[in-house]
């Protein structure tokens, strides 16, 4: 009898302090909330990994504009893998990193050019990484923009992921979310872009601007394209949503478009054993401006002239884009070979080694179909 009394007792005994442990690691108390991940490579291959994480155990700071804000703390450590750098940081504070609520993930110029296939590798094996966060590389080193201040405060990974996430409303930007790396892997292409970041400073305080497009031919960072040239590239990706379009007439005037809808169309066809892209981009879009003004009011001609000519003109980008992406970068960032992929595998596979030779070598066909919409207070339907 003693005998069961004291095995139960031990039962209880063991369940209770399980109950305890499990109630300890779910306590936000207990955890470090990760807002961005900055992860470099040194000299010596170590990495080192800036974490931007949330203070749970202080009071919320007060920013200029009077909103409470999160207080943010970083920390930065080197080690031989990812995963293991990330958790020492439980010997510095002695809580357990969370993952979930993370931001963004920088990459530094060092890992850009030379081990992004370690850096997939690990947010794809560890389940608690969201594919779904913002990716992005740093002109120089990750640590500089996780660590970057505006003032007293840090510079957060969510305002750096609410402005990489205007790229619904701003062509410039080139938004790449970590599925997005993870699906061009698992279908053999290693060419993709993501925005490039850099760390600006006006009066003492510093911010973290969009300055680009970086491109990315197998794995390894080539070069970046301006956020101009971004904006052809969304259109190539099919990744515009709604922008502001500014070019030239060919009599001098500027002449800027709202772009309320835009969808990109890319087909595959074989002319003479060799692939055809063909690219046909659907624009509807608002006249927002023309320099000098409208003196008069407009005709129906004179809105078709308008929507000739800007059609031309986006179709001369894209071209342009185009070339300088597969020619001089050598670069399919914006997943046209993934038509081959899918379409045509055993043309693929065969091809596999040569890809990129192929994909320079291919017909390019851009068409663009602009609807004018409004040229102001007046709709205009155009037939």
């Amino acid at each position: 009898m003693r005998k069961s009394i004291l095995i139960f007792l031990v039962i209880i005994v063991a369940i209770f302090t399980f109950n305890e442990k499990e109630i300890y690691k779910k306590d936000i108390r207990n955890r470090l909330v990760i807002q961005g991940i900055g992860i470099d490579i040194e000299k010596d291959n170590s990495y080192t990994v800036t974490l931007q994480t949330i203070d749970t155990n202080a009071q919320s700071a007060t920013s200029e504009d009077g909103a409470s804000q999160p207080p943010i703390k970083t920390y930065k450590m080197t080690g031989d893998t990812i995963y293991t750098t990330i958790k020492s940081v439980t010997e510095i504070e002695g809580k357990v990193p969370l993952y979930s609520q993370n931001r963004i993930i920088v990459l530094g110029k060092s890992i850009t050019e030379e081990k992004m296939d370690d850096v997939i590798d690990f947010f794809v094996r560890d389940v608690e990484n969201s594919a779904s966060i913002y990716i992005a590389a740093a002109k120089d080193r990750a640590s500089d923009i996780l660590e970057a201040k505006n003032g007293e405060e840090y510079v957060s990974a969510r305002s750096i992921e609410i402005g990489i996430g205007a790229n619904e409303y701003d062509a410039r930007i080139f938004g790449t979310e970590l599925y997005e790396l993870i699906n061009r892997y698992n279908s053999g292409s290693k060419d993709f872009a993501m925005p490039l970041l850099d760390v600006t400073e006006k009066d003492g305080k510093q911010s973290v601007e969009i300055i680009g497009t970086a491109i990315f031919n197998n794995t390894r960072y080539r070069e970046y394209m301006s956020k101009d040239e971004t904006v052809y590239l969304n259109f190539l990706s099919d990744k515009v949503y709604n922008t502001a379009i500014s070019l030239d007439r060919d009599n001098g005037e500027k002449l800027s478009l709202n772009v309320v809808d835009s969808k990109t169309y890319r087909t595959l066809k074989f002319e003479n054993g060799k692939p055809t892209f063909k690219i046909k981009v659907k624009i509807s879009a608002d006249i927002a401006e023309i320099s000098g003004g409208v003196s008069k009011k407009m005709t129906k001609q004179d809105i078709e002239t308008i929507k000739t000519s800007a059609e031309q003109y986006i179709e001369k980008a894209i071209t342009q884009t185009r070339k300088r992406l597969y020619e001089e970068y050598e670069s399919d960032a914006c997943g046209l070979g993934r038509l081959l992929y899918i379409f045509k595998p055993s043309f693929y596979r065969k091809n596999e080694k040569n890809i990129d030779s192929i994909m320079q070598n291919s017909i390019f066909e851009v068409d663009v179909d602009l609807k004018i919409r409004r040229i102001g207070h007046e709709f205009i339907e155009m037939v």
